[in-house]
């Protein structure tokens, strides 16, 4: 079992490997191909952990830390890479960047990030969608950095986020949602700039599902305490 164990932490490292290729893409100019390659890492985020467990990289790989391993490709693909491609798209104000990224630092450091009744503590750095749909939108400059200001914020408030396949509630009503909102995005980076506005404003669906939820079983919890 070694040997499929130190295959998922390969499989996992593969997200470093793309995070460096959106951004070469970016500086070359591919904006749309370096979206795919961020698309690819968001797979391979989604499905390392069930990997990790199923073949048990714990006790079968112990020398590599998986988790450290993680946050680290996180950080690249979900924060770095995101940041770098919406400052080559829209020029979006560095300050506004460097903020939204030592906030995002500090988010992924957090040993509480993720909660012992698996929610999200803080806003999980989802910063790649962030700015893709800032993009879609073609939303002003100033609009969309006090967006990303709000977000960078909201890493540091108590608030939970569900976890979309770890919350027990609603669970799977939410991974149903999730996996239509996955299609639609596939759909948005394939047809990019050429997107139908119906196809974008009911991919919103999802998200404001997630945010409204995730307050919702915060307000819960603030009630029945």
């Amino acid at each position: 079992m070694k040997i499929p164990a130190y295959g998922v932490h390969l499989f996992t490292a593969l997200g470093a490997a793309l995070g460096l290729w959106a951004i070469l893409l970016t500086f070359d100019g591919f904006y749309k191909e370096a979206i795919w390659v961020l698309g690819a890492a968001v797979f391979v985020d989604a499905v390392d952990g069930s990997l990790a467990r199923y073949f048990d990289v714990k006790d079968y790989a112990p020398k590599i830390d998986g988790a450290l391993m993680d946050n680290i490709i996180d950080f690249i693909t979900w924060t770095i890479a995101p940041f770098v491609w919406i400052y080559a798209t829209m020029q979006i104000p560095i300050w506004v960047l460097i903020i939204c990224a030592i906030s995002s630092a500090f988010g992924f450091s957090n040993i509480q990030a993720k909660t012992s009744d698996n929610y999200f503590l803080g806003f999980p750095s989802y910063w790649n969608i962030v700015v893709f749909y800032i993009f879609m939108l073609n939303l002003p400059v100033e609009f969309a950095s006090a967006i990303m200001l709000i977000f960078a914020v909201t890493t540091f408030l108590p608030i939970k986020f569900i976890y979309p396949s770890r919350t027990s509630f609603l669970k799977k009503f939410t991974l149903v949602l999730g996996s239509i909102f996955a299609l639609q995005l596939i759909a948005l980076m394939i047809l990019f700039q050429e997107s139908p506005l119906y196809l974008i404003y009911s991919s919103f669906i999802f998200p404001i599902y997630y945010f409204s939820l995730s307050f919702y079983l915060n307000f819960k919890s603030v009630e029945t305490t």
